[in-house]
């Protein structure tokens, strides 16, 4: 069985080194975390923040509650743990973000010296609430420019907003409730992203001239028909999915029965919301965390509405007995192992001393006197059918009771499509998202495009900000009616020893930043604290450095075995071409370069001792740069990659 062993490999080219960024290549906007890691390790801290500025307008949003797609594809993580990327955004972002606008002069003109100076004078007030649509000016801008909707004004629509006023557009943006942001302001605890913050970043987008309406819902306040009608020549929906699936079980109609997210808007809106002294919370997502610990909080902030204020007064008695919810609950079908939360927000929730069940399904919720005093569960089992597919079933007899005041339901959001008329033509798909292409955004409908958890469903902050991006691109090349596509361009440059790593980089542990204690974690009190500058550039320096490359020059390579010996992780090896197997590009590279094929490698015994294969495993290699060094004949370099997009004209 041994002798049929072949290792896969592929050929090095420009898509290869892109994939080896895995940080950068996993995230939906693309952002260089590699640059900005890399220059927190430096303490080259302005050419930090201006790459992880440049393609996210919520950049310090995310540098706290980004989903982080790039620290699971962190390389690091395959050794011991992914590098702190997010962690260190938010280090840069302190410093040159948004944060600094509510700090010392002086810090706001630093700021101002990273290239992106905020306009001079007052903030323009483009916010206004409309009793009617018929008092909305017609689309087209006095000075000529192209007027364009963006119908929500979550992380999506704000993006493409905030692209499309760069390139010239009059955009205006359509929003249904009374605060701007979407799920960023109405979903997310405050805990984990201060309003303030977020205010600020969206300013800085009003600040480019985007007019927004308030309290104006599409399919109630205005129809698709209208905008078209007002001469908006574009449109974009992104809506978001803010109708929760609800639990298909007896007593789901009881008082204390709650959806997740209506729960998380009216808390986040400044409603005082009453659950009683022990929540269950049934779900596995963020969203089922977040409302549990929301729901751990409710006793200890006291929410004022006054006029159409919302002031937050915090128990400055932090030892005082909770005045709220007790106990707190989440149940879930399947492992801990299988949540789809952030691993990092369970542990918090369970840090705080929300209990966590696994294993179950709700059964009933029950009931006295039309009000929740319990929920039922029963235990499930893993059933494989003969494909090795998974299912839940229910074990007869299981059932237990949780005693509960409330239940709150976090199984999964969708949108409301009510407002789609016949006359629209939009077209929805059996998950009742609507229908784009993917390669553009656009609908069924000509000049109407859509993205974000309406079409896709529920879905990453980062994503939506991709989406915003894309709808952007494809909006501004149907107004303009040219072909356009997106370019990426790959190039070397050679790397000096300063570019390597640090000899002892390799040893030093992840360190997450300090959480504040449980007896301060009251109301909405931020929980994870920023890095101090030692501790962030100390945990930057982990960085592999993917970018950094080691490129073989095959004639020069005399095959004598010198990298292989010197490598101290052993990424390397030399084999015969008939243990090599690949794509279609590496059978023509082989058949080009000895006239044979591939296969007849493999087959022939004879064909064997033509060709040595030099194969580089890339999961611990280090960038130490030894093999370079040792190589006699320099067919090893280390060669620093970089690549961009570009939007390309076709012609």
């Amino acid at each position: 069985m041994q002798e049929d062993f072949r290792y896969h490999v592929k050929l090095v080219d420009e898509a290869y080194y892109r994939n080896i960024v895995s940080c950068q290549a996993a995230c939906p906007v693309h952002t260089n975390a590699s640059g900005y890691v890399n220059a927190v390790a430096e303490g080259d801290y302005r050419a930090g923040y201006i790459q992880a500025r440049e393609p996210n307008p919520f950049a310090s949003v995310c540098g706290r509650v980004c989903a982080a797609h790039c620290e699971k594809a962190c390389r690091r993580g395959k050794i011991d743990a992914p590098i702190t990327i997010r962690a260190l955004k938010r280090f840069l972002c302190e410093r040159f973000g948004v944060e600094v606008m509510s700090r010392l002069p002086v810090a706001r003109e630093e700021r101002q010296q990273t290239g992106r100076a905020l306009l001079t004078g007052p903030v323009p007030d483009n916010t206004a609430t409309i009793e009617s649509f018929s008092q909305l000016s017609k689309g087209a801008a006095k000075d000529g420019s192209t007027a364009v909707a963006v119908i929500g004004a979550g992380p999506s629509g704000l993006t493409a907003a905030h692209d499309l006023a760069i390139l010239g557009y009059k955009v205006t943006v359509f929003e249904a409730t009374s605060e701007l942001g979407g799920m960023l302001r109405l979903g997310i605890p405050e805990y984990r992203l201060p309003r303030d913050l977020l205010s600020l970043e969206i300013e800085e987008i009003l600040e480019l001239g985007v007019e927004t309406r308030l309290n104006t819902r599409l399919g109630e306040d205005f129809s698709l028909n209208d905008l078209k009608n007002k001469g908006f020549q574009a449109i974009f929906i992104t809506i978001g999915a803010h109708k929760d699936r609800s639990m298909d079980i007896e007593g789901i109609h009881l008082d204390g029965v709650v959806s997740a997210v209506d729960f998380l808007l009216n808390v986040n809106m400044g409603y005082r919301v009453n659950l009683g002294d022990s929540v269950v919370v049934v779900g596995g997502g963020d969203v089922a965390i977040d409302a549990a610990r929301v729901a751990a909080r409710l006793g200890e902030v006291y929410d004022l509405v006054t006029e159409g204020t919302l002031a937050t007064v915090v128990d400055a008695a932090r030892n005082a007995l909770r005045l709220g919810v007790k106990e707190v609950h989440i149940v879930y079908r399947g492992t801990r192992e299988e949540m789809r939360a952030s691993q990092e927000e369970l542990e918090g929730a369970l840090d705080e001393g929300i209990i966590l069940h696994t294993g179950l399904i709700p059964g009933r919720i029950l009931g006295s006197h039309g009000k929740v005093i319990g929920l039922e569960t029963i235990a499930t089992r893993s059933v494989y059918d003969e494909n090795g597919r998974r299912t839940l079933d229910a074990i007869p007899g299981s059932e237990s009771i949780i005693t509960c005041s409330s239940v709150i339901a976090a199984i999964g959001q969708e949108s409301d499509l009510s407002f789609i008329r016949p006359e629209d033509d939009i077209a929805i798909t059996t998950r009742n998202t609507i229908l784009v292409d993917p390669q553009n955004l656009a609908t069924t409908a000509p000049g109407i495009f859509a993205g974000g958890d309406v079409v896709y469903g529920p879905r990453t902050i980062i994503e939506a900000v991709a989406d915003g991006h894309q709808a952007a691109r494809a909006i501004d090349q149907y107004l303009k009616h040219e072909q356009r596509q997106v370019v990426e361009k790959g190039w070397m440059v050679e790397a000096t020893p300063r570019d390597l790593p640090l000899t002892d980089h390799r040893y030093r542990p992840r360190i997450n930043p300090a959480k504040i204690s449980l007896d301060r974690r009251t109301g909405i009190s931020e929980v994870e604290t920023v890095f101090g500058e030692d501790a962030a550039r100390e945990q930057a320096s982990r960085c592999l450095r993917c970018n950094i490359q080691t490129v073989f020059d095959a004639d020069l390579c005399i095959l004598c075995g010198g990298c292989v010996d010197v490598c101290p992780w052993n990424c390397y090896k030399m084999v015969k071409l008939d243990k090599i197997d690949g794509d279609e590009k590496l059978r023509e590279v082989i058949k080009a370069r000895y006239g044979i094929t591939l296969e007849e490698f493999q087959r022939n015994v004879e064909a064997r001792d033509m060709g040595t294969a030099m194969i580089k495993d890339e999961t611990y290699c280090t960038r130490c740069g030894l093999c370079a060094e040792r190589c006699p004949t320099g067919a090893i370099t280390m060669e620093n990659f970089h690549f961009n997009e570009e939007l390309v004209t076709e012609k």
